[in-house]
């Protein structure tokens, strides 16, 4: 059975009163489902220490061992979203997933683009739950200090004074993605099934039902990407504050650690801090892959 719950990501640098409003803001709906695109699903186990749903497994001595992985462009096929979506929306949501995964990559392993890889990363989105364009377009003259807040962290908005204000807590979006690392001989060496939910304070609210899937997606990358490069639950690692690199190609767009990484394209940069801010919709500012991936 699918696992369905509401969620609310909180950072611990929120405190006080602003925490608990994040809490009772209002959420996306999230649910994990098993649909078969994993080789197994036997060895995944929950992440309960946080509000974002997660299953995951990790083989920790070959992920050790790995030297060069290899990426195959996420999967987002129309039966999924539907005619909500376009193909252009949705090629964006998962670019973004890519993107953030091998930026978190490159930070430990040689990314290549041949076949040739110790492992071979795959993933598919397997649910969305659109943005309510109405809903959101009602929030965005007000909720400018969530581009920070979703670009940097709710911690360094409210240390530079902007305390986000929260979208209207209706329609949400959502997204469920199935992700796993194989080995040269097929076996699964890492796999997560990672739900999201937008919440009314850190999403930023756009006129695009791609909105929240395309912020979600690339959190999955980032936390997908955490795994597989310390072998453990992301979700239960300690905060740091984000380094200048970090910052320079995951917010500012610069070019990325790993040259292969430029496949997936660069971070909008500035563009997509003001078309946040703007509440405008992602392929407005995102030029998405560099090249074709076969």
């Amino acid at each position: 059975m699918p696992s369905r719950f509401e969620t609310c990501r909180r950072s611990p640098l929120i405190g006080g009163a602003l925490g608990l409003l994040l809490m009772v803001a209002g959420c996306g709906t999230v649910i994990l489902n098993e649909t078969g695109s994993l080789t197994r699903y036997d060895r995944l186990n929950g992440s309960t220490e946080v509000a974002t749903g997660a299953k995951l497994y990790a083989d920790q001595p070959t992920l050790a061992a790995t030297r060069t992985v290899r990426i195959i462009p996420a999967a987002f096929p129309e039966s999924i979203s539907g005619p909500g979506l376009n193909s252009v929306e949705r090629r964006l949501i998962a670019n973004a997933a890519d993107r953030a995964l091998c930026y978190e990559l490159s930070l430990r392993y040689d990314v290549v683009s041949t076949k040739k890889a110790d492992l071979t990363i795959r993933s598919a989105v397997t649910r969305v739950e659109l943005t309510n364009v109405p809903a959101a377009g009602a929030t965005i003259a007000t909720s400018a200090g969530i581009t920070i807040a979703s670009q940097l962290g709710v911690g360094f908005a409210t240390a530079v004074g902007r305390v986000p204000i929260p979208r209207i807590p209706i329609g949400l979006g959502s997204i469920t993605i199935e992700a796993e690392a194989l080995d040269s001989r097929h076996q699964q060496r890492a796999a997560m099934i990672w739900g999201g939910g937008a919440n009314a304070f850190t999403n930023q609210a756009r006129f695009s039902a791609a909105g929240d899937a395309y912020d979600l997606a690339g959190e999955f990358g980032q936390d997908f990407g955490t795994l597989l490069v310390t072998g453990r639950d992301p979700f239960k690692e300690p905060l740091a504050i984000p380094s200048w690199d970090r910052i320079r190609v995951t917010t500012l767009g610069e070019a990325p650690l790993d040259p292969d990484c430029e496949q997936f394209g660069r971070a909008p940069g500035i563009d997509g801090m003001v078309g946040d801010y703007l509440g405008l919709p992602p392929e407005w500012t995102d030029k998405g892959p560099r090249v074709t991936i076969n």
